[in-house]
């Protein structure tokens, strides 16, 4: 059903709401309606009367609001704690008639003050009069519906479901199904840049606790004392769209662009319980991010994490990862400058990558031969039995002696082991003696949801900015925390109550 209904005025009498409701939907309890009763035939009568449910649901939060509006304490309250930008100069403009859209398509139309943000007023002299202060830069904002978080013209709660449906469907187009059952009428346009303004605020929300962390501002969390922690990481692909800002514009009178393939690399921080099973309650949450930012921006919301974790009272913190050399150069030292002791971290290779290693070798020294899949089926049981030093000794007999079709790639892969071997990433037998990981399913898992099944399509590109938005908030679904960021950014911008 995806049948666009036109917004409806407020009535802001509920007894005059509750008389509509009663009105329109007496006759659809009538059965002799209709002659003929069939399945099709109540499903339309079902989807009319929760129409009428969702805009009585409607005009009640209309009154709510519009009651909100004109209560003084809540206009106090927005004058504290709706501060706007820092370091702009806010000048009063008065009431102004905002329209919000509510569940049902009712839009109501409340009275607020309007603030504008003028230029820094640095010279001396009499103060200019209204209309002579210079241009506003359109920098204005209504303290009233920030405080209430009434944003993009609809109420917190639409914004929050919209922005749930854009984020979760797998287009703007699916999502505009979910959309329609609330009542709303939403263009696809309209349901994107609700989503993307939600998503680009709770990309802030992390900017703002990042620039705290850099000042050592920010306070260190206890959710992870004497816990045993999994920290994994990987990446995925996304193509981005770079638009060209010169150059001749197509027939249809849009600048044309370029897409390229760009690595989202994404976190994941689960609790283990004593038999090895991930853990995700309200106590310790499952704690997912992501960025396109590259290694760098990566280990600084990884730092961010860990910290307001507090990842150094961990009884045990196991790194997993496959063999990406980013992984073990950075993380383990960024673990140890959070407090945490070399005996405490155990970093584990991901067994499935090292297998995939095995068969590359197995082909390197006997080719795509029966032989050589039976050496590499032989070898992948005694690896997870503990026997990598020995893998590491026949691979360097092999050398010596130069056997094999490709010495190059038994070379690179002699490295690969020896390396992993030795900074113990390859003990499986002790990992699974402690009841430890020794797959990333659970990143891999995280990939697939937050970045393939909504980022990555065919025909699908976009702005790196939108990207990183929608792979953060994506995250915070796939970890089960949207109330949690929903909450937080509803209140993004508010000065704490007093």
């Amino acid at each position: 059903m995806t049948t666009t209904v036109e917004p409806t005025p407020a009535i802001l009498d509920l007894n005059q709401a509750l008389e509509g409701f009663r009105t329109n939907v007496t006759p659809l309890l009538d059965p002799a309606q209709e002659e003929d009763w069939d399945g099709v035939k109540l499903k339309e009568k079902e989807w009319a009367i929760l129409l009428a449910g969702l805009r009585l649901v409607g005009h009640c939060i209309a009154i709510l609001i519009h009651r909100l509006a004109l209560t003084e304490s809540v206009k106090l309250a927005a004058n504290v704690r709706a501060l706007g930008k820092a370091g702009l100069h806010y000048t009063s403009e008065g009431l102004r008639e905002v329209p919000v859209t509510l569940i049902g398509s009712i839009r109501v139309r409340i009275p607020v003050l309007y603030k504008l943000a003028r230029e820094p007023r640095n010279r001396p002299g009499r103060k200019r009069k209204r209309g002579k202060r210079g241009k506003s830069r359109g920098r204005g904002f209504y303290p009233v519906l920030t405080l209430l978080g009434i944003s993009e013209g609809v109420s917190p709660l639409v914004r929050c479901l919209v922005s749930q449906a854009a984020t979760q469907a797998s287009s703007f187009e699916q999502a505009k199904q979910f959309v329609t059952w609330l009542g709303l009428g939403f263009s696809t346009g309209r349901i994107r840049r609700i989503s993307e303004a939600f998503a680009h605020l709770g990309l802030a929300i992390r900017d703002e606790q990042l620039a705290r962390l850099a000042e050592g501002t920010l306070p260190a969390g206890e959710a992870l004392r004497g816990k045993r922690v999994v920290i994994s990481g990987d990446g995925g692909r996304v193509k981005i769209r770079r638009t060209y800002r010169r150059g001749r514009k197509r027939k249809s009178g849009w600048p044309g662009y370029e897409t390229n393939w760009r690595e989202p690399k994404l976190l994941t921080i689960y609790v283990l319980d004593e038999q090895g099973h991930k853990v995700n309650t309200l106590e310790v949450p499952l704690v997912a991010d992501g960025t396109l930012g590259g290694k760098d921006e990566f280990l600084k919301i990884l730092h961010l994490r860990l910290h307001k974790l507090g990842i150094a009272q961990a009884e045990i913190v196991v790194l997993l990862g496959d063999g990406a050399p980013w992984i073990w150069n950075n993380i383990p030292p960024l673990l140890r400058e959070l407090g945490c002791r070399p005996e405490q971290i155990v970093q584990v290779l991901d067994y499935p990558h090292a297998v995939e290693h095995i068969y590359q070798l197995a082909e390197a020294l006997f080719g795509d031969t029966a032989k050589g899949k039976a050496w590499a089926e032989k070898w992948a049981k005694k690896f997870k039995k503990g026997q990598a030093q020995n893998l590491v000794a026949e691979i360097q007999r092999y050398l010596v002696d130069k056997v094999g079709e490709d010495l190059d790639t038994v070379r690179i892969q002699y490295g690969y082991f020896q390396n992993h071997q030795t900074n113990g990433r390859l003990d499986y037998a002790r990992f699974k003696a402690q009841k430890l990981p020794v797959g990333s399913g659970v990143v891999e898992s995280l990939i697939r949801q937050a970045v393939n099944l909504r980022l990555k399509s065919s025909g699908k590109n976009w702005l790196e900015e939108n990207a990183e938005a929608f792979v953060h908030a994506r995250c915070q679904w796939v970890a089960h925390q949207w109330s949690d960021f929903c909450n937080a950014v509803l209140t993004s911008g508010l000065a704490p109550p007093t």
